[in-house]
């Protein structure tokens, strides 16, 4: 039998245990140093697209308002054209109402013709 294998193992879990310890830490402070690191980028990209987009909204807004006058515009034109469509329709829609007048009529007549042979 080793003498003194109970002090050994005892030494070896102890070592084992301070090793584990001083992985723990050495994971925390490298993910301490990543997610530094990761905040520190995006921060630096966040403030470089700000500058990017107050850069480019120089050239959108007047844009964004042209889009606004030109959909105006569009609804302006699309509206004389329905109403011109409209008022030029309302003559063939009103003899359509009147011919369908005219058959309802025949139809009722015929009717009280056979209301009154029966």
């Amino acid at each position: 039998m080793v003498p003194n294998l109970d002090l050994i193992l005892l030494a070896f879990l102890y070592g084992c245990f301070i090793a584990c310890v001083v992985g723990a830490i050495i994971f925390a402070i490298l993910n301490a140093l990543l997610l530094a690191f990761f905040l520190t980028l995006f921060s630096i990209a966040i403030i470089d697209l700000q500058d990017v987009f107050s850069f480019v909204s120089r050239f959108v807004v007047p844009l964004k308002e042209n889009l606004k006058l030109g959909f105006a515009l569009l609804v302006c034109m699309v509206m004389y054209y329905a109403i011109g469509a409209m008022l030029a329709s309302k003559p063939l829609f009103e003899r359509m109402v009147s011919e369908i007048k005219v058959k309802a009529r025949h139809v009722l007549s015929h009717l009280e013709v056979l209301a009154t042979s029966c």
